[in-house]
């Protein structure tokens, strides 16, 4: 059985809770991160509609929904 590929372990940053490769060793780098799950969070919920509401036909065209990612505890 081939060995399968090495993914780089991301683990919450002790400081801030953002997922990284290394914890952020700033304030700033904190809040950069922070700042930016804010945006791509904010890009998701934008794309979501209430439950109940119909469809429309340019629903139907849109592109796919934002990629989402996923951190288990």
């Amino acid at each position: 059985m081939p060995a399968l590929p090495k993914v780089p372990a991301l683990n919450p940053c002790p400081f801030c809770g953002v997922l990284a490769d290394v914890p952020h060793e700033t304030q700033e780098g904190c809040i950069a991160a922070l700042n930016t799950e804010i945006t791509q969070m904010r890009g998701l919920l934008a794309t979501l509609k209430p439950a109940g509401v119909p469809r429309t036909a340019d629903d139907q065209d849109e592109a796919l929904p934002a990629a989402i990612r996923l951190a288990l505890d």
